[in-house]
């Protein structure tokens, strides 16, 4: 990823943009879909990682709605149905995708009430929502599956939103249970890696010693006689193998390191030198705030670029994310990245 710096603070304000996650779907039926028999389900393309935003993105979109939390389906980073937002973190999954559903669930809301005034030829101010419900001043009620047609929520997301007043939230704000914790707890399906698919195999990737190293050599014939290996599968310096199950792959990828060879070159830079390099590499320039005063009187340019050293991304245990299922069809496959919770 390129090296990111922050170089200034310009000021201008802009507020008619739609939030960077609704710009990859700009649909309001891309973030919420609600079915004739008043079932709704949410998308997210943001993960589950154990930091609690799935449950976090249910609250939002609930409150927004006005339906219970427990009303609501959640899909997350499934590649068929939801944006593409990326990769989740860096806190950026409530910030990105939390803003584009609290945006597109309160403009749902709008159009349900919209929908329900039309019918009743009354003015829409004479109309609230409740429960998953629009009602009229005098008790009239729809229920918001009475109200959705074929393509009614296939519209533009709108730069702005009317949002609820923070002071009447019933679901934002409250204390209530992670939804992704009792699989977590109780041995249930809450990672990829419990997926269990029809004629799954496993597969494990053999790792290059070094940075920039490049495969010379590998005998894969002894590897490929190991107990439940499927294939051994060399692409230029890409090398793996599948097999049955998940440990005989674990056993036939250290046998497959064994005997791979590698021409290494040194292509790092010195620690001492590291700064520099890396302030030299291509960068994404980002303008953290902008706002305007054309009644200022002389400008200033405030310039800084701030640092930090060089830090693996490593972890200490278990990476839930560095893993994948994909189910071949006859059209595509099927790939499900990160946590299924």
């Amino acid at each position: 990823m390129p090296w990111r710096r922050i170089r200034a603070l310009r000021l201008r304000l802009r507020s008619k943009a739609l939030p960077a996650a609704s710009r990859a779907r700009p649909f309001l039926d891309s973030w919420i879909r609600i079915d004739a028999d008043g079932s709704i389900t949410v998308f997210t393309g943001k993960a589950e990682l154990g930091q609690g935003f799935k449950t976090a993105f249910q609250q939002i979109a609930a409150e927004e709605l006005d339906v219970p939390f427990a009303a609501l389906k959640v899909v997350t980073a499934d590649t068929r149905r939801t944006a593409n937002e990326g990769y989740t973190s860096g806190s950026n999954s409530m910030k990105d995708s939390g803003t584009a559903i609290q945006n597109a669930a309160a403009q749902v809301r709008e159009l349900l009430v919209a929908e329900a005034a039309r019918r009743l030829d009354l003015p829409a101010e004479n109309f609230r929502t409740e429960n998953g419900a629009v009602i009229s001043a005098d008790g009239r009620r729809f229920r918001y599956g009475e109200l959705v047609a074929a393509d009614m929520l296939h519209v533009q997301a709108q730069p702005k939103s009317r949002l609820k007043d923070p002071a009447t939230f019933k679901v934002m704000g409250q204390l209530i249970p992670r939804v992704d914790i009792p699989a977590k707890v109780t041995g249930g399906a809450a990672y990829v890696q419990d997926m269990r698919l029809p004629g799954m195999v496993h597969a494990r990737i053999v790792r290059p010693p070094s940075y920039g190293a490049q495969l010379t050599d590998c005998d894969p014939s002894a590897v490929e006689k190991l107990p439940g290996v499927v294939k051994v599968v060399r692409d230029g310096n890409f090398l793996a193998v599948a097999a049955k199950k998940e440990f005989q792959a674990i056993k036939a990828m250290n046998a497959l390191s064994a005997v791979a060879k590698w021409k290494e070159t040194p292509s790092l830079p010195k620690q001492d030198d590291l700064l520099r390099v890396l302030t030299n590499l291509p960068s994404q320039d980002s303008t953290i705030f902008e706002h305007s005063n054309p009644s200022a009187v002389g400008q200033k340019t405030i310039e800084a670029t701030y640092t930090r050293p060089y830090q693996s991304h490593g972890s200490i245990g278990p990476v839930l994310c560095r893993c994948a299922t994909g189910r071949r069809r006859d059209d595509g496959v099927d790939p499900h990245p990160g946590c299924l919770s």
